[in-house]
């Protein structure tokens, strides 16, 4: 499985004043920059570092949401 694969979104936070992305096949993981893009690369980063550990391991990665995977 890549972590390509899985659902993110990029959302704004009035209370925060910054974008948060989130994946929903991760839920504890997350990431804010001030940019969408800032926002939705860094938590790229953490799901792949993730899934790399999760492989390495052995261990199964939770399924994709995305019907096409």
């Amino acid at each position: 499985m890549s972590a390509a694969h899985y659902t993110y979104e990029v959302a704004w936070s009035v209370e925060e004043r910054t974008f948060i992305a989130r994946v929903k096949e991760f839920p504890s993981l997350e990431a804010r920059d001030s940019s969408r893009g800032g926002a939705l690369r860094a938590l790229k980063s953490v799901v792949y570092a993730v899934a790399k550990e999760l492989a390495d391991s052995g261990a199964e990665f939770p399924k994709s949401l995305s019907p096409d995977t």
